[in-house]
């Protein structure tokens, strides 16, 4: 696997947390967020938070697209595993976490096919819920695509590659501003 590569499988890892992170910390963690739900904002407020939450899973999503879709290669966890020319041990590692970061994928496989990437005709008109995944299976997956990450950087290019937690201060001062 090339340098360039592996960091950009980084850094879409990398946006795929931060964009998880900005929605878990503007919305789900947030402490005011009753009062803001109750502002003259609520409408568009929850409107940012769809669209923040479909924008997070989508970019998770697509992490675990198979190595090649019709034919074009994806820069996937599938992809990394397959063609990385791993030696043995790594590629068991990477293996094991591949298959923990797929049982999470695999929750978001019918948002991210009938709703997220698609307008499936059924999805729609029946309203049925489109997957679902137990509270902090989402911090457990990026625990574990850090983990894959981390193991990927250190053999590609030597050290780890550390998510960027700072989104957390960005949102604080976006918060600020929000001050009725």
């Amino acid at each position: 696997m090339s340098h360039t590569v592996a960091l950009e499988f980084c850094k879409l890892c990398g946006w795929a947390y931060e964009t998880w992170l900005n929605h878990s910390e503007l919305f789900d963690r947030n402490p005011r967020a009753n009062e803001l739900q109750r502002s003259w904002a609520a409408d568009e407020l929850a409107r940012l938070s769809i669209i923040s939450q479909e924008y997070a899973l989508l970019q998770v999503a697509k992490l675990h697209d198979p190595a090649v879709v019709s034919g074009r290669i994806t820069l996937s966890i599938d992809y990394v595993v397959i063609y990385g020319a791993w030696d043995s041990h790594t590629k068991g590692k990477l293996e094991v976490l591949q298959s923990q970061l797929h049982s999470f994928g695999a929750q978001l496989r019918g948002a991210r096919n009938k709703s997220l990437s698609h307008n499936d005709f059924a999805a729609v008109v029946s309203g049925a819920a489109l997957g679902s995944f137990k509270p902090g299976d989402d911090e457990q997956y990026f625990v574990a695509l850090q983990e894959f990450v981390n193991i990927v950087h250190e053999e590609v290019i030597g050290g780890p590659w550390p998510f960027d937690d700072l989104v957390k201060n960005d949102v604080a001062a976006f918060l600020a501003i929000l001050k009725p």
